[in-house]
């Protein structure tokens, strides 16, 4: 694409070079998003606490192939509302991927994270919800929640195949 096509593009894609930023936001509106696990590592973040990184990848759609990555941890100086959200969020992702923790996979983000990893690849519902966040309006809460994919299996008579 020569440099004519590639701005073109752009201000047909709605970009207003008086008003508008840059750096757009990259990140997923609020919405359901087929998703599939595609990696769940873990590490310590900027502040020092291991964390698990969790990317999610659109499966379908509008936004197919672009990723979401979640961060938990389980770090003693979050607070408990935290810890159990986080706990809730880990223990929902295991089912959604068909992976049952046992003791030694909890032992900590990295054991949890190996074992969540067996699930990648597997697919299911992202509802992703926004809610504003006071003390930093530019950084608004992202909410999510997981649900089994519905079954789409297919009736189809012999004679309907085209071969």
């Amino acid at each position: 694409m020569g440099l004519l096509d590639l701005l073109k593009q752009v201000k047909e894609d709605g970009f207003d070079p008086k008003n508008d930023k840059i750096v757009k936001d990259t990140r997923l509106a609020a919405g359901n998003y087929p998703v599939r696990l595609k990696s769940a590592q873990a590490g310590t973040s900027k502040m020092g606490q291991d964390q698990i990184a969790i990317t999610l990848e659109v499966v379908s759609g509008k936004d197919k192939d672009r990723l979401e990555t979640i961060y938990i941890s389980f770090d003693d100086k979050l607070p408990e509302f935290v810890l159990e959200k986080n706990g809730r969020m880990l223990l929902k992702l295991s089912a959604m991927v068909g992976v049952e923790f046992g003791k030694k996979d909890l032992e900590d983000e990295y054991s949890a994270s190996e074992a969540l990893a067996k699930g990648v690849g597997t697919q299911f519902l992202m509802n992703l919800t926004i809610s504003p966040n006071k003390k930093n309006p530019s950084y608004p809460y992202r909410n999510y929640d997981f649900e089994q994919l519905e079954d789409t299996d297919m009736d189809i008579e012999e004679d309907e195949f085209p071969f």
